[in-house]
């Protein structure tokens, strides 16, 4: 049996679909115009960041170069650098690593927003980016210390079980403190209450941490058997851009949740709830349309 709908009813659900249609195109306006003011601040963000970086890395030997052919001048300029670096290392280290994990949690940012998810090196949320270059700069002294002491107390030339006993320190004690800080800290910076950032920690801090077991103890084994002391947050930090791009290729996925998670680690833990909320809802849905049909069949009956 055919249903027909009162005419009326039909003109009110036309009108509704066309204002909808305008509203939702108005939208689709207003977020492209966002989307070119934000690609022009982001333009301009990492114009002067990379121009600032080369220009510096470039002037290490600002008037000494006068006579060197471009062979030479190629050789000294990354040599140089590294000698700076060092040299800053040496004399301000607590600043040097800290600056070294500001500009690690930065690019590690916009990586993780861009390249790693195979997305427009444009189009990334400039205030997260900057939300974690802060917290970069706190984490920065606060890991050095945690170093002196790590060393201090478990010298890692103390041989094999001593080495064995500082990575099982990082991998328990002071990784579940730094990444339950760190999401209260990205938690608090993004506008959301203390019990909601909580709430948060409570539930992926098993999750990350089971994560990283599967990738960090391998690559502390290095830490503690070739890398100087001084050098350690710089390994360290670098590693992380890659363990963050390997986590990004496996962790693809078009859902709204995951691409405004704010830790790549957690696009893995939360692929699997989103497939199996995407289900639930799904069924649910079904259900829902097989309600409706029932009742208006016996309505119309």
């Amino acid at each position: 049996m055919a249903l027909n709908l009162n005419p009326t009813v039909e003109e009110e659900i036309s009108t509704i679909t066309t204002t909808t249609a305008d509203d939702n195109n108005d939208n689709e306006d207003e977020l492209l115009l966002i989307s070119a003011e934000q690609k022009i601040i982001n333009i301009m963000f990492l114009s002067l960041a990379f121009g600032y970086a080369i220009y510096t890395i470039l002037n290490i030997d600002n008037g000494m170069t006068r006579g060197w052919s471009t062979s030479e001048i190629s050789m000294r300029i990354p040599l140089d650098n590294w000698g700076a670096y060092e040299s800053n290392l040496a004399n301000k280290p607590i600043v040097t690593k800290t600056l070294i994990n500001v500009i690690i949690y930065l690019l590690g940012d916009w990586l993780s927003q861009t390249a790693f998810q195979k997305k427009n090196l444009l189009n990334f949320d400039i205030k997260r980016t900057l939300r974690n270059g802060f917290i970069g700069l706190c984490f920065g002294p606060l890991v050095h210390q945690y170093y002196e002491f790590s060393d201090a107390i478990l010298p890692a030339e103390n041989g094999l079980i001593i080495k064995m006993e500082k990575i099982l320190m990082d991998q328990t004690i002071y990784l579940s403190v730094k990444c339950s800080v760190y999401i209260c800290a990205v938690g608090l910076l993004a506008g959301e209450d203390l019990s909601t950032v909580t709430k948060t920690v409570k539930d992926k801090i098993g999750g990350i941490m089971l994560t990283a077991w599967k990738f960090w103890p391998i690559v502390h084994c290095i830490t503690y058997s070739v890398i100087p002391a001084q050098h350690r947050i710089l390994w360290v930090n670098s590693v992380d851009l890659v363990w963050n791009a390997i986590l990004a290729s496996q962790a693809q996925s078009k859902d709204s949740v995951l691409e405004e998670t704010d830790d790549v680690e957690e696009q893995i833990m939360l692929q699997e709830y989103v497939n199996i909320s995407a289900f639930d809802e799904l069924e649910e849905e079904e259900e829902s349309t097989s309600a409706t049909t029932i009742t208006s069949i016996r309505t119309v009956s």
